[in-house]
């Protein structure tokens, strides 16, 4: 168990009449935890929540509308949102579009005469694969992926996969900023496994939010309670609270508290949460003086107040959280609820979805796009995969970011984002096969896991995403600290996770190309020739213009999962006419090639 059984505090004669079913209780929660599961060790409020059933069909409309032609009218000047006239409202209601994305834009695009950019279909495939897959794809992934199939199949195909799971997985794990000293290693990964429910359609978005308010992951992150009530503000309505809002969300958090417990299997002190019992009299009974510290007021009445029994431990009468019934966490969920009933709860949900996608705030420029959202949302139950799907089948994301424009409207065009350190990594990885270990965004620093000195510790370590070392005495770093100085693989000790473009950040990044690629092959420890080269073709073959052309143009696809261009294709001619008069052999062109391809813009942003 993760904790010794409590001790009984006598309170009174009325606690004896509770006193044998708690103790079954007890006896219960002790046998669960002698069953603990190093390869799956998540316990929380997170799994009893879903029971498998689906949130909704998972059918999504709105991937197939077909796009109309502009307005033939004057399109607007300056960046104002447009004034859509009664013509255009007519021309808008005549389109019949589904995708609440379409039907929110056309009268401050299609209706007032706006074209968006077209977009090219490996632009196109190659922007998906980054934000649902997390890395770049090949051109022959992008080929069987992508081509031949309609944009809806192809979406639908990957938001059903576990990289879309895994992705939101550590998209949460930033925003809760997931760190083993700070929270048990058992909260993390049932809030893991409760995201995980929320992105196969298996847990209703508001449902989720109500778990995660009064989740551990949240409660112990944070020290008081009116911190608690600003972080649920910041995870869900997307704004620190008013001095108000903060103030009275803060009394439905005064029962939590901070401690610690032994787990008796990982041989480990975790952080957690306990109750401290507040707003009751010496006999467990609401206090009427002091219920009030206990309920809040600003969104209607709602008393928070749980009483004490056999639970409570130690002088304090506090109670580890893990002690909890399951009404006992439905109760502390209240905080969770309240929010969900704000119109701006939803909105929020779907502008985290739409910044994450654009890159930009659509909803505020154009807020009949947020309000089709959240409707497109409560149609199905809250499955929050139907905001995912509407954007990424939408025009505001299949335009392309290249070229210019004659507008500054910012929905004419596409987005343009910097990938994260573990998408540039991963990439790389994959492209070249090259030896490279992981990071688990689940646990923070490995080191605590193996000085517990314990073999369930270390089980749970060997079914992690980290990777032993050979001699067995940590883990792989290669990855990690690599992610780390590019600001990936966040540990949440005080920052997250960050993106920036600096010289530091650059250094970094050439360092790591070349030592993949090797340029002046002389490192001996870079990526595989063959990984390199053309298959057939020999490391020691001479270079001709016709081989350089066709090096280029084998990196190019792998690399950036696109055809070479007419430039790309002169530029290795005039670069393989040089390398055939001074007697190059293909693994001298190919690593120079493969450092200039990979430190590129292109593998930076898309």
């Amino acid at each position: 168990m993760s904790s010794p059984s409590p001790t009984v505090v006598r309170r009174g004669p009325r606690w004896f009449t509770w006193l044998t079913p708690l103790v079954l209780s007890l006896a219960l929660v002790a046998c669960s935890e002698s069953e603990f599961d190093p390869r799956n060790p998540a316990r929380g409020p997170g799994s009893a929540a879903g029971d498998g059933s689906a949130v909704s069909t998972g059918e999504f409309v709105g991937g197939t509308d077909a796009l109309p032609a502009a307005l033939p009218v004057e399109p607007p000047q300056g960046s104002a949102v447009p004034d859509c006239g009664a013509e255009c409202l007519t021309f808008c209601d005549a389109q019949n579009l589904e995708n609440p994305v379409h039907q929110g834009l056309c009268t401050s695009l299609w209706g007032v005469g706006l074209e968006p950019q077209p977009i090219y279909a490996n632009e196109a495939c190659r922007r998906l694969f980054v934000d649902v897959v997390g890395r770049f794809p090949t051109r022959g992934e992008v080929n069987r992926s992508c081509a031949g199939k309609s944009w809806d199949e192809v979406v639908n195909a990957l938001l059903d996969s576990e990289a879309f799971v895994e992705g939101n997985q550590r998209w949460w794990a930033d925003k809760f900023l997931y760190n083993t000293r700070a929270l048990s290693i058992e909260r993390i990964y049932d809030m893991d496994a409760l995201v995980g429910k929320l992105y196969r359609g298996q847990v209703a978005y508001d449902h989720f939010a109500a778990i995660a308010s009064a989740h551990p992951v949240l409660t112990r992150r944070h020290d008081t309670a009116g911190d608690r009530a600003e972080a649920l503000f910041h995870l869900f309505m997307g704004r620190p609270p008013l001095g108000s809002e903060r103030s009275d969300l803060a009394r439905l958090y005064a029962l939590w508290t901070n401690g610690y417990y032994d787990h008796p299997t990982l041989g480990m002190r975790l952080s957690d949460a306990y109750i401290r019992y507040r707003c009751v009299d010496d006999e467990g009974q609401i206090d009427p003086n002091s219920r009030g510290e206990c309920t809040s007021i600003l969104y209607g009445y709602n008393e928070l107040i749980l009483s004490p029994d056999v639970r409570a431990d130690g002088e304090d009468g506090q109670m580890w959280s893990g002690l909890l019934r399951a009404d006992e966490w439905e109760k502390l969920q209240i905080p969770g609820r309240l929010l969900a009933r704000q119109q701006a709860f939803w909105e929020t949900a779907v502008d985290q979805v739409i910044q994450r996608y654009l890159g930009y705030d659509l909803g505020t420029m154009v807020p009949e796009v947020r309000q089709a959202l959240v409707r497109h949302l409560l149609r199905y139950n809250g499955d929050i995969r139907a905001v995912h799907h509407a954007i990424l089948t939408s025009v505001a994301y299949l335009q392309t970011a290249r070229g210019l424009t004659d507008t500054d409207h910012r929905w004419t065009f596409g987005p343009l984002k910097q990938v994260d350190a573990e998408v540039w990594l991963d990439s790389i990885k994959h492209t070249l096969d090259y030896d490279l270990s992981r990071c688990d965004h689940r646990i923070s620093d490995p080191r605590d896991l193996l000085n517990a000195d314990s073999i369930s510790a270390i089980a749970l370590l060997e079914s992690s995403d980290w990777e032993m070392r050979d001699d067995g005495e940590d883990v792989r770093r290669d990855y990690s600290d690599l992610a780390r100085n590019l600001g990936g693989c966040p540990a949440n000790e005080v920052g997250g996770r960050f993106k920036i473009v600096s010289i530091l950040t650059t250094a970094t990044q050439l360092n790591f190309v070349n030592q993949v690629c090797d340029p002046a092959g002389a490192r001996g420890d870079g990526a595989a020739i063959e990984g390199l080269l053309p298959p057939d073709v020999h490391p020691d073959a001479a270079v001709t213009p016709a081989l350089a052309q066709s090096i280029l143009e084998h990196q190019i696809e792998r690399f950036y999962g696109r055809p070479m261009t007419d430039d790309e294709r002169a530029m290795a001619t005039t670069h393989g006419d040089t390398c055939e008069r001074a007697l190059c052999r293909a693994a001298e062109f190919a690593r120079p090639s493969c450092f200039a391809l990979l430190s590129s813009s292109e593998m930076l942003f898309y």
